[in-house]
Formats: C-alpha cells, structure tokens, sequence
C-alpha cells in the first residue's frame, strides 16, 4: 500500500501500482524510490508524520515527518523551517542511543523537506496516564532513574530539549523509555536565547527563563522533568494550573496529589520545581545521586523575586493557599498578612492576599497588594495582568489597559492579556485594536488548545466588525 502525501488531503492508501490519488490528484511517490508512506499518524503545526515502510531493509517499519506548516509570514515560516531543521540536525549529533529515536535520512524532495526516523513502538506516558490512571510514587521514581539516564546524554552532547512532557516519552515495548521530538531542542552555548517574543515549549512544563527570556540550561529540562512527574502523580495537567496561577502553582503542588508521597520525594520534587533556575539541581547527574543516595535536606519552592529564608511564612502562606482554595478569603488574607509580616520579600504572598481581597470586593486594596508584588518582582507578568483586571472593575480603562501591555511584554504569549485588552479597547471605542488584540488571542487559544476560548474571542470579532 502506499497513501497519498499530499498535506492539504486526508492520505488515503491505494494498492502499490496506482499512480495518483483519486481523491486530490497529486501523484503518489516512494520518497527516494525508498521510503513508501503507508498511513498517517497525526500532524501538527510543522506537518504531518506517516508510518513508512523502507524498501531497502526488508520493508522495516519507520516513521516519515513532512514539513509543510501552517505557521502564516516569512518570520514565523523561517522559525518552523528552522526548527524542523533543528531535529534532524539534534538526532544526528546524538548518534545512535537506545532511548533516541535514529536519524535514517533528512532530504528535500520535490520542494519538500522530509525527516525518516526510527519508529518507537509503544505508548507515550500521557497515553498511559489515561489508560491506566495516576502513577503512584515508586512509579514515577523508577521514570525517573531512567529518564534522567537519557538526559545526562543528552546534556553531554551540549543539546537543552525544551518540550519535556508525557506526550514526548514513549514507554516501548520492552519497558524501556524513550525521548522523542527534538525539534524545540537547542544547542548550550554560554546562555540560549530565541528570537525576542519567541517561546519555544508547552505552556505549564516550561520554566521562567525559557518562557520570558528565551533561556535554556539544563536546569530548564529537569524543572520540565519535575512538571511531568507532577502531571503523572495527579493526573492535572500542570497548564490547567499555570492559566490560573502562574508558577505559583509549585508552591502548592502537594495538595493536588490524589494520594501522598514521602516527604523525601516530596523534596525531590520540589527542587526540580524551584522558579529560580540556579536553585535547581544543575544536572541530571545531580538528580540521579539524590536520588540514590541519602535523602536530602527539605527545600521549599521560593518567590520569583526571593529566597525565603523563614520556614514559618511559607507555612502561613500554604495554610492561607488552603483557605482560598476552601473559598475562606478573608482567613486566607489573614494567612497571608502573616507571612509577609515575617517576610516583606514575599511577592507570592501580596499578589494572592491581592487575589483574595479582589474576591471580597476590596479593589483598591488588591491593587495595592499587586502592585508590591511588582514592585518586589518586576516581571510578575500574572500580577500585571490581575492588576489589569482590577482597574478594569474600578473602570479605569487606561489603567487597565497599560497594565495588560506590560503583561504582554513580560509574557507575549499571555492569550488572556490579549482579550481582556481587546474587550478593554472596544469599550474606549479603539474598534481596529480591539479587533487585532483579539484576533492574536484567538490564534494564542487555539495553539494552547483551548478551543472554546478561542471561539468565543472569534465570537467578539464578529460583533466588533458588524
């Protein structure tokens, strides 16, 4: 059998003889008269992925990528050709491992670039998830010692990943892990920085410099590791937290759990999951000895802007994040009032003391609270954006609209900075800006996957523009 390739057709197979598709027209072809397509997996925004044959061995089962991407203007277009071109360029430097999908070939073809790889029968771990529930602790433990093999190996060759999740780690037949998609990877140079607005990742698995810098070390990967095993432990998707959180969700990442884990995991864990990059482990090696060794000494996650020092108001502060949660605000404030008086570095205390004093309609004074928080971290891009909301209450519309700009900069992918600024412009009567705003926010939606979001700012579009 061999399927068609065009991307624009949904590739049905034909017997091996016929010579174009019935469907669209285009002429079915065995890519270097070698690799014969058989069916399509799947696409994404770069292409489509088919499951090949190779003639040449014994028509062994392998994988063809096909770059033809949706991304629309010549910077975004030169952006996905060069990250499909990263993959094939990462697979090749890292050789031939057992946990690694093999490059086969990289070519171009009838103006067409196309990757064949080795297929990895199997399920990836979100598959898995699905299928069999949460993972308890020894699980994710046992993932770990032999995910973090790989990334020692990969970090040795001098490539960051930068899209570690459980989409992207397939548990093969034998048992053994592999890492696939290399295509957000980048080579470590002294500091690795994207194009300027440029986030490469999945939203809620990235860390805070590679999603406001651009930045990548290897501690980048293993905070991605740490929100993997989070997902794994509770089955949450850790972007679910992040949309209403920011990182402030590894602060309280425990009480998501559907069962408890040791307190030394929880360790473990929570220094993967350190905001601060250099308050990580450094390497997969590091892990890999604490892992094995004896258990650490308890750190606790820490503020984006400070180090806590004082146990005790970190302790207020989860105490008054279990309040908010139970809807208790006001004794969630008190909690918090506690922990910043012990430390007035708290910038995660005054920006969810300002979030429960917006929840009893106390607007002026959760600006207030937000505005510390900014003053104490000044890319707090959550806190800019909730300010926003705050003015907007209060009917300041400028106000809120500066506000929703700064959290753009600080966050050019923040979707709901968009809308709410677009909504905000319509009601100065900016109608063209509005209608932009939203349109960036629409895209932003469907790319994160929030589809209803994403048709109800198309919804505002159409209102606008009648």
């Amino acid at each position: 059998m061999t399927c068609c390739l065009n991307p624009g057709c949904d590739n049905p197979p034909y017997p091996n003889g016929v010579k174009f598709c019935s469907k669209c027209g285009f002429y079915l072809i065995v890519l270097r008269n070698r690799y014969r397509p058989i069916k399509s997996l799947g696409g994404g925004g770069f292409g489509k992925t088919y499951l090949a044959e190779d003639i040449d061995k014994l028509n062994e089962l392998c994988v063809i990528k096909q770059f033809a991407p949706q991304a629309q203007g010549t910077a975004s277009l030169n952006k996905a050709t060069e990250l499909f071109e990263q993959e094939a360029k990462r697979l090749h430097q890292l050789g031939k491992h057992p946990q690694i999908p093999t490059l086969l070939a990289y070519f171009n073809e009838d103006n067409r670039l196309y990757l064949v790889q080795e297929l990895i029968e199997g399920q990836n771990l979100l598959e898995e998830l699905q299928q069999q529930g949460t993972f308890n602790e020894q699980k994710v433990k046992e993932l770990l010692l032999d995910l973090l093999g790989i990334l020692k190996t990969v970090h040795q060759h001098k490539v960051i990943h930068r899209d570690i999740k459980p989409d992207n780690i397939i548990r093969r037949n034998d048992g053994k892990l592999v890492l696939i998609d290399f295509g957000a990877s980048k080579q470590l140079t002294a500091t690795v920085i994207t194009q300027l607005g440029t986030s490469i990742g999945t939203f809620g698995y990235v860390p805070l410099e590679q999603m406001q810098g651009g930045e990548a070390y290897p501690a980048s990967d293993l905070y991605s590791v740490g929100a993997t095993c989070f997902h794994l432990l509770s089955g949450i998707p850790p972007w679910e937290l992040w949309q209403r959180q920011g990182y402030g969700w590894v602060f309280s990442w425990r009480q998501h759990l559907q069962q408890r884990v040791s307190e030394e995991f929880g360790c473990w864990l929570d220094k993967l999951l350190q905001i601060e990059q250099q308050q990580r482990y450094q390497s997969a090696e590091e892990v890999l000895q604490a892992l094995n060794s004896q258990p650490i000494q308890g750190t606790q996650p820490v503020s984006p802007s400070v180090i806590i020092e004082h146990k005790n108001a970190e302790a207020y502060y989860q105490e008054g994040l279990d309040k908010y949660n139970n809807q208790d605000f006001r004794g969630a404030i008190e909690d918090y009032t506690q922990a910043i008086n012990i430390n007035p570095n708290f910038a995660m205390a005054y920006f969810n003391r300002g979030n429960a004093h917006d929840e009893i309609g106390h607007i002026k004074i959760a600006i207030k609270d937000y505005t510390q928080a900014i003053n104490i971290n000044p890319n707090f891009a959550m806190a800019y954006f909730k300010r926003g909301n705050a003015y907007n209450e209060l009917e300041d519309k400028q106000a809120a609209i500066e506000d929703y700009t700064q959290a753009i900069n600080m966050n050019p992918n923040f979707a709901d900075a968009y809308f709410n600024r677009g909504i905000t412009y319509d009601d100065l009567k900016h109608k063209q800006a509005a209608i932009e705003d939203l349109r960036k926010s629409a895209d932003l939606y469907n790319q994160q996957g929030q589809e209803n979001d994403s048709q109800d700012a198309i919804k505002c579009i159409k209102e606008f523009e009648q």
